[in-house]
């Protein structure tokens, strides 16, 4: 298929601290080519250079089409109209042009962009949040971070906006948080919270995947971990919603596979703590692990559609 004058793809990569997945973007939120990849890390800093190597291996193994740009997405806070990555302590990065330094060493234009809110682009356009103007997408997964759809509206705030894994809550205590603070919701309630709960009940040390099944068996740790989870996101939807009145929540990272285990239990909690506030609809991500590389593609695509114009 082929958009904006003729060109069919763009490079999409979701880049990570241990693991960045590329793919080739058509128009229509397609992706194949779909490859994983170590992130380089120089002296504890993503290399920008292999980055850009990376996007040009890319190009060369499609050469039947054009490519008309790039899609990156990183963790952190990310300046998407400068494409500067302000703050992203899990490749190393401060204040880097990445955009700028990119197209310099490719010699190709594109974007620079948040992979929780592009991930929730994704879901909200063609996976499980299709049809909602009211949205939150929420990845439980090393980390909590949030992609806030308001009015039809994906909410960026300058790149600060979303960053739900770090509003305080009871069911948290005073447990510290890699930010610095005490009591956000990411450390009990993401998939490393939940085995933080469990290792410390249980003395025993196991991945989050061994944590829900040991819950589903009935386990007492296991499931204490994933009451308090379950607790903590109950408290933490009760306020998102009486802000934002979110009518869909998306449920995606580590966790997704354990929504039986969370979706049900938060639904009721949230039935029986509400008052006038909208009850949002709990639903499982669609896209899985690949929202994000989709979403980079979706949001080249949209830069690429407005530099072009109607």
């Amino acid at each position: 298929m082929s958009d904006a004058g003729g060109s069919d793809y763009v490079v999409a990569v979701d880049l990570g601290g241990t693991l960045t997945k590329v793919a080739h973007a058509d128009a229509d939120g397609t992706v194949s080519g779909v490859v994983r990849l170590p992130t380089q890390l120089v002296d504890g800093q993503a290399s920008v250079s292999w980055l850009a190597s990376v996007l040009d291996d890319a190009v060369a193994a499609r050469p039947a089409g054009t490519c008309a740009g790039f899609g990156v997405v990183v963790p952190g806070i990310i300046d998407v109209p400068r494409g500067v990555v302000r703050a992203a302590p899990n490749v190393g990065w401060y204040d880097v042009p990445l955009r700028l330094q990119l197209s310099q060493l490719t010699g190709r234009t594109g974007t620079v962009a948040h992979d929780v809110r592009s991930g929730g682009l994704a879901e909200w356009r063609i996976g499980a949040g299709v049809g909602a103007r009211n949205l939150l997408f929420l990845p439980l997964g090393t980390g909590i971070a949030g992609a806030m759809v308001v009015d039809g509206r994906l909410v960026d705030a300058d790149g600060y906006a979303g960053e739900i894994g770090h509003i305080a809550v009871p069911a948290a205590g005073d447990a510290v948080c890699l930010c610095g603070q005490r009591g956000c919701l990411e450390t009990v309630a993401s998939a490393v919270g939940v085995v933080r709960t469990h290792a410390r009940l249980a003395g025993t040390v196991l991945d989050a995947r061994e944590v829900a099944e040991l819950a589903r068996a009935g386990d007492p740790a296991a499931r204490q971990a994933f009451d308090v989870a379950v607790a903590a996101l109950v408290e933490a939807l009760t306020t998102y919603a009486t802000l934002l009145g979110p009518e869909t929540v998306v449920i995606g990272g580590g966790l997704a596979g354990a929504f039986d285990l969370l979706g049900p239990p938060v639904t009721s909690g949230l039935d029986a703590r509400m008052a006038f506030q909208r009850r949002p609809r709990l639903v499982p991500a669609r896209l899985g692990a690949d929202a994000g590389v989709i979403g980079a593609g979706l949001v080249a695509w949209d830069l690429i559609r407005e530099d072009v114009g109607p």
